[in-house]
């Protein structure tokens, strides 16, 4: 009973955790701006003025305003000829005159460059546009492609934290009482009932009238089933899923749906015996110090993971990195890091290595890690470091839970790397 009602308040504390994480993040999104307009000065010109880009922005934001040239803006071309301006309803505010001085700043290359207009917090609502004004339209530049682009991003603060560590906690929570629950069992089996006589007796007419038990699927088929229907359920989300907000909800209904699919695989007469087979238990010997020790693991997971994303160069950007990089992103990316690790954990070093141990450790060990390495690849591809340093952290979970006999003692390792990661983030 006592961890039933934690399981219960345990769900309930991370999924409000969620819950207000996805409000939270739909109203960053809401105040996001990255508005970018591809013209030129010709196109663009109405009299002694063009305006380049325009957009609406919001208070609570930090907003640049950069023109991008298809040029390397040397000030020998660019040099007295237009002067860029911020407006905000049609007035101006920030007003650079393309000096030689002010074309130093550029940031450039031999075909292009650009060029920062103006830079912070957004005071007030309002229409807000980069415009070139000239006494006449500079002929040596009128026709050179440029892009204006006008971003703006709110900042994270302690209430967003709150929301990751309450979601954190909750996680923690489920992997307690879930190990509780493994305790209580044990001891449930062992302890004498009211019906003790009755249940032997049925024991015996059972011995006399056999039944025939159903045996479950063989490992070599439901693995390889459990992971079909979990690309198809990934790459279904993918394409339904858009925004920061849609894509927390989406990744915890993935998580949830990962975990059943590998407590319903795994096989057995109940949802019990389903979980032991998943490993949804404290080890039998020395439990006391495994947690700790997987803590403690955890940290050494982290370290690892950021020393090879800084020695291991990258030769694109993920799609993680780019998802992050927007404050909704990474609010979004934080709450669900600290939501996934214990349903990863249920379906990779529960059910995948519980189904194929049969068969031998080393494939069930290999079969486990090899899998998770490859479905977090997608989301690290390009960025190499990261990569490598999933693959570490796998190899570092596989082995807890391969040692331990326990997938919560890998979930608590996970939970520890992903949580630190994500508060990381906000420091």
């Amino acid at each position: 009973m006592i961890a039933r009602i934690g399981l219960g308040v345990a769900f309930v504390i991370a999924l409000a955790g969620i819950g207000l994480g996805a409000v939270r993040v739909a109203g960053l999104e809401a105040i996001e701006v990255n508005a970018g307009h591809a013209t030129t000065l010709r196109e663009a010109a109405h009299g002694r003025e063009a305006v380049l880009a325009s957009t609406r922005l919001y208070p609570g934001t930090r907003a640049v305003f950069e023109l991008c040239a298809s040029d390397p803006m040397e000030a020998a071309r660019w040099a007295d000829t237009v002067e860029l301006q911020v407006r905000l309803d049609g007035e101006a505010g920030v007003q650079v005159p393309l000096t030689a001085d002010a074309l130093a700043r550029a940031r450039r290359n031999e075909t292009s460059a650009c060029f920062e207009v103006g830079a912070g917090p957004v005071l007030a609502e309002g229409d807000y546009s980069i415009a070139a004004t000239f006494e006449a339209l500079p002929e040596a530049i009128a026709d050179v492609p440029l892009r204006a682009r006008i971003a703006a991003r709110p900042t994270l603060g302690d209430f967003d934290l709150t929301l990751v560590v309450v979601t954190w906690l909750g996680s923690f929570l489920l992997v307690v009482f879930l190990a509780v629950r493994a305790a209580v069992g044990s001891v449930a089996a062992v302890a004498p009932t009211k019906n003790e006589w009755e249940e032997a007796q049925a024991e015996i007419e059972d011995e006399l009238e056999p039944k025939r038990e159903r045996k479950p699927w063989p490992g070599w088929l439901t693995v390889p089933l459990g992971v079909i229907l979990m690309l198809v359920a990934f790459f279904g989300i993918g394409l339904v899923a858009s925004g920061a907000a849609a894509g927390l909800l989406a990744g915890v209904g993935l998580g949830i749906y990962e975990a059943t699919l590998g407590v319903l695989l795994v096989g057995g007469a109940t949802v019990a015996v389903r979980l032991d087979t998943c490993a949804l238990a404290r080890p039998a010997k020395w439990w006391w110090l495994w947690f700790p020790g997987a803590g403690i693991a955890g940290i050494a997971l982290m370290f690892a993971a950021q020393l090879s994303t800084r020695l291991v160069p990258s030769t694109g950007r993920s799609s993680v990195e780019a998802f992050v990089s927007w404050p909704s992103g990474m609010l979004s990316f934080a709450a669900l890091a600290v939501a996934a690790p214990l349903c990863e954990e249920v379906f990779f070093r529960g059910f995948v290595y519980g189904a194929l141990k049969r068969y031998g450790v080393p494939l069930a060990f290999l079969a486990a890690w090899l899998l998770f390495v490859a479905f977090h690849g997608a989301q690290t591809w390009g960025q190499w470091g990261a990569l490598v340093g999933i693959g570490v952290t796998g190899l570092g979970l596989t082995t807890i839970r391969a040692v331990s006999g326990s997938a919560l003692v890998a979930a608590t390792a996970h939970l520890v790397y992903n949580g630190l990661l994500a508060v990381q983030a906000f420091l």
